[in-house]
């Protein structure tokens, strides 16, 4: 799907003349009228995705880029160098005035504002054949669901609003619990599962929601209640779309990546972008600093030392960052060679000499590898959900319901197509005999797998490991650990806070 961003308002086309100032009225939208066609819908649905990616032509919040630092920073995943509101969640020193906090939640809720808009409107368009309304209407709830499953992994109990209000009269809603979220979730995966197509044709756009994404969100939010028997009825789904082509783990988990391969056939669903249409800025935050072949990117947001370390030297996608390489810029008038950007040894506080210099963050090739187009606004697909996730989720079921051995195929699945060796291969990979012994390999395996793909923060959550995990990683960089179970959400933002009175009140334990 082409992503533009509609704006649903009064629309004032004035044509002027040297001796006519008379306004031209071309046409009159209002709040009133503006659901009342098809293609209104379509566009007020196209404006829906978009909010996933704000800022057509520059995006670069929510999905595009700013999810990154509520799910993948305060682990021991990510590491800024940029100074502020990056840091403190580097650092674990952030507060309920961060900006993240601010940006996501709002964009969130801006997803689900638009969602609700749909799905209160759409029936009353007439002439519209039934078929086509629960199609933009299956929509809309998987969108609404997740939008809600990434507040409450963010911020727990939330605001449920589901319908369209006045906004001055939506402060202080009252916090749902998650549980009670949930169950619209629940309620908004299975409508829009029963209504999606597997695929959809080209003509009709793409990346839309399907009913393989319906299903993965679904089982994805069982699990992290710990249901897995539910969460199984759905993953089971998912692979079963496998078995019937629908999806197709790529044999070279690099291909996934490629500008070339925006549409994967093991994406289930993501964010398309098109550098002359919908740009985003995603391969100048996530791309490396002063490189020769990816040029002009920021590392903004990079993989800290301590995560890329965990990487086996014989599991080929630790090569998948940029690292030890010569920079495009001269390092000074005198030479035409650049500055040499290496990993330093643990310990290692002195470079080699002065033409080298150590890397704070690494930064990964996901969302620059093979890239066609350079330009600021370039056209990479961000997947949101892909094949190789819902693998490693029935992992973890077979592990939760069955034992270690059952759910260890799945994880050799992965590991087996990224070329690393497998688990109960030898003496250095050994198959985990226990279900925490599991757990603790899935943990690392997906770390290794889903880098930088909204998932760490709500995996190490959901699988026990949060405080220790993050603690250590704390004490590795000569920081006070002090991550404890208070953290496993973040403060609400401050703006929302000062109107809220339970915010308020949840926010004092919420701070590290």
């Amino acid at each position: 799907m082409k992503l533009r961003f509609f704006h649903f308002g009064i629309l004032f086309l004035i044509c002027t003349a040297c001796t006519k100032l008379e306004p031209k009225l071309y046409s009159d939208l209002t709040t009133e009228n503006a659901y009342s066609t098809e293609s209104d819908l379509q566009a007020a649905l196209t404006g829906t995705y978009a909010s996933l990616g704000p800022y057509p032509g520059d995006a670069y919040l929510y999905y595009a880029g700013y999810l990154v630092m509520i799910t993948d920073y305060a682990t021991d995943m990510g590491f800024s160098t940029a100074a502020g509101n990056p840091t403190q969640l580097s650092n674990f020193t952030y507060d309920e005035n961060n900006r993240y906090f601010k940006s996501n939640w709002q964009n969130m809720y801006q997803v689900i504002a638009n969602a609700n808009e749909l799905i209160e409107n759409t029936g009353a368009v007439d002439g519209m054949a039934e078929e086509n309304k629960n199609l933009v209407l299956g929509q809309a709830h998987f969108l609404r669901a997740l939008a809600y499953h990434d507040l409450t992994d963010g911020w727990g109990p939330v605001p449920l609003v589901t319908t369209v209000g006045n906004p001055a009269e939506s402060y202080n809603v009252p916090l749902s619990a998650v549980e009670q979220v949930d169950s619209l979730i629940h309620e908004d995966c299975l409508f829009a599962a029963s209504v999606l197509p597997e695929t959809w044709s080209s003509e009709l756009g793409l990346a839309r929601a399907t009913k393989g994404a319906a299903l993965t969100l679904l089982g994805k939010n069982y699990m992290r209640a710990h249901k897995y028997e539910q969460a199984k009825i759905y993953i089971d789904q998912v692979l079963a779309l496998r078995d019937k082509g629908v999806y197709k783990l790529n044999p070279d988990f690099k291909n996934e990546w490629s500008e070339s391969n925006k549409m994967d056939k093991g994406m289930i669903f993501g964010i398309l972008h098109e550098s002359s249409l919908n740009g985003g800025e995603i391969a100048n935050h996530f791309g490396p600093t002063d490189h020769p072949e990816v040029t002009d990117r920021w590392q903004y947001y990079g993989v800290s030392l301590q995560f890329w370390r965990k990487f086996d030297e014989r599991d080929p996608r630790k090569k998948f960052f940029y690292y030890n390489y010569e920079g495009k810029a001269a390092r000074d008038a005198s030479t035409k060679h650049g500055f040499y950007y290496m990993v330093p040894e643990p310990g290692q506080t002195k470079a080699p000499n002065d033409t080298t210099k150590f890397l704070q963050n690494i930064a990964t090739k996901k969302y620059s590898y093979e890239m066609i187009n350079a330009s600021y606004l370039d056209g990479r697909t961000i997947q949101v959900f892909r094949i190789a996730d819902v693998i490693l989720c029935k992992a973890e079921i077979e592990n939760a319901l069955v034992g270690p051995a059952a759910g260890l195929p799945y994880i050799n699945e992965i590991r087996e197509r990224a070329g690393a060796p497998l688990l109960g291969s030898g003496a250095d990979f050994p198959a985990p005999a226990t279900q925490e012994e599991f757990i603790d390999a899935l943990v690392d395996e997906r770390g290794f797998e889903l880098v930088f793909e909204y998932k760490r923060k709500a995996d190490l959550v959901r699988l026990g490991r949060y405080e220790a995990i993050c603690n250590a990683y704390l004490k590795a960089r000569g920081l006070t650990p002090k991550v404890t179970e208070k953290l496993q959400y973040f403060p609400y933002p401050l703006d929302e806070a000062n109107l809220h009175q339970e915010m308020a009140a949840a926010n004092a334990q919420r701070l590290p």
